[in-house]
């Protein structure tokens, strides 16, 4: 027994190392010697940048452990824009490209059908939160002329984003780093309709804007406020009619059209003064007088 159990052993240890040799090896040399193409940066790109010939090409490289989103043809990066900035050499993946154009406001890359965005300054530092607005405020506008009014168009507004005087987004949720110069708000770029465009654009050249924050980091509540919102701006610029006026409307219409029950209740209107004549001489006309017919007497004898 003994001697068996040996021999079923060693030649069950031929057997395996027959397939570690014969299978199992050569699967893992094809893997790790194995070659494909990709795409690789061959000068420095920006951020914005549009990726093309002149900045990339294709090489082969070792296929073994490649990330599964790596570019592996021109054609897959032709016309795409660079998400992050890219240096000789790097490799090319589908994650820090772009279809669309990259500026530093993504959020003025997708603005919602029927809505423009909009810049207000600011023209002091308190009118502007003393630099504390961020992307996605809510916020509500004022007016200052003579006196501080409450602008209904402008009651809940989402802000976009906030600008320097160079045209440099300001980060307010960030302090700045030792010797680094804060940052002064110069604009603020909101969400509005193009009714709410035209005030803000009168309010720029007439007093003096000032907001006020009324929501931040609340997504819910963002929402309910700005469908308020366009329900003030639809009854301030398209009112449904009221009842009464959907009554007297209607009458109007009745007055125009009245009908005539004198003639009968057809509702056909009534013969003018030149047809009865004509009817009358048709009517006359058809009747046979004494002198017609004597003569039909004498023709017929």
């Amino acid at each position: 027994m003994k001697l068996n159990n040996r021999f079923i052993f060693g030649l069950l240890s031929i057997l395996l190392a027959a397939v570690i040799a014969f299978v199992a090896l050569p699967t893992i040399a094809k893997q790790t010697n194995g070659k494909t193409e990709i795409v690789r940066v061959t000068k420095p790109v920006l951020k914005g940048e549009q990726l093309s010939a002149d900045n990339t090409e294709t090489v082969e490289v070792g296929s073994y452990n490649l990330p599964p989103n790596i570019a592996h043809s021109l054609e897959d990066v032709k016309g795409l824009y660079a998400t992050a900035d890219l240096s000789q050499g790097d490799y090319i993946l589908t994650s820090k490209t772009s279809v669309v154009p990259v500026s530093s406001d993504v959020a003025l890359n997708s603005i919602p059908s029927g809505k423009v965005a909009i810049s207000l300054t600011v023209k002091t530092l308190a009118s502007g939160l003393s630099d504390k607005l961020q992307p996605n405020d809510i916020i509500r506008v004022y007016h200052f002329l003579d006196v501080a009014e409450e602008v209904p168009e402008l009651r809940f507004v989402r802000v976009l984003s906030v600008t320097d005087a160079k045209g440099v987004n300001v980060d307010n949720t960030k302090e700045p780093v030792e010797d680094e110069e804060k940052q002064q708000s110069a604009t603020i770029t909101v969400l509005a309709s193009p009714e709410q465009a035209r005030v803000i654009t009168s309010l720029e050249n007439d007093g003096v804007a000032h907001v006020a924050l009324i929501s931040r980091n609340n997504e819910k509540l963002a929402e309910e406020l700005l469908a308020e919102q366009d329900v003030i701006l639809q009854e301030i610029y398209f009112p449904e009619p009221s009842d009464e006026e959907t009554e007297e409307t209607d009458g109007e219409g009745e007055a125009e059209n009245p009908e005539t029950d004198a003639d009968g209740e057809t509702g056909e209107e009534p013969a003018s003064g030149e047809e009865k004549e004509s009817g009358k001489e048709t009517g006359t006309s058809g009747e046979n007088s004494p002198d017609q017919e004597g003569n039909k007497k004498e023709n017929k004898t």
